[in-house]
């Protein structure tokens, strides 16, 4: 999908077209900003969201691997956006993560700002970088890898 189709913000009806994710695994509410190699979602953080229910009774704080997750999501987002792969035949995995540092809590009721880059291409991996925020204080930093791999099974 080129840029010039995009009409930005978009939401999950589109974001589904790229990525094989589903509620409530499926993290990303919307895409406010696309172009080149970077990218910028939102991820509305309802106070009924499955992580929340023990984590942490009476002290709801999203985990840090689920903001991770998001970062993630939005890097792979991007990759396929790009039209650097088939979504219908392959997917990116997680291969290795670095840098990683958590300076906030996510609390219900916020909306968790996604900030992605993708940093470098070579064959079939594939670099990121990317950092998260609550109303422009920043929640999490990282950079991580992931690998194009062939889906397994029909989707």
């Amino acid at each position: 999908m080129t840029e010039a189709m995009m009409e930005l913000p978009f939401g999950q009806d589109i974001i589904e077209k790229f990525l094989p994710h589903r509620r409530p695994m499926l993290m990303l509410d919307r895409v406010t900003q696309y172009g080149g190699n970077s990218i910028v979602t939102e991820i509305d953080v309802r106070p009924d969201a499955f992580f929340f229910a023990g984590h942490f009774d009476g002290n709801p704080i999203m985990p840090g691997v689920l903001i991770m997750e998001c970062v993630g999501q939005t890097g792979a987002l991007l990759a396929a956006l790009k039209g650097d792969f088939d979504t219908k035949t392959h997917l990116l995995a997680f291969t290795g993560f670095e840098k990683t540092r958590f300076r906030r809590f996510v609390k219900p009721n916020e909306t968790l700002c996604v900030y992605c880059k993708l940093v470098k291409v070579r064959k079939h991996l594939y670099k990121f970088a990317g950092h998260a925020t609550v109303e422009s204080e920043l929640v999490m930093n990282l950079a991580f890898s992931a690998a194009l791999t062939a889906k397994t099974t029909e989707q």
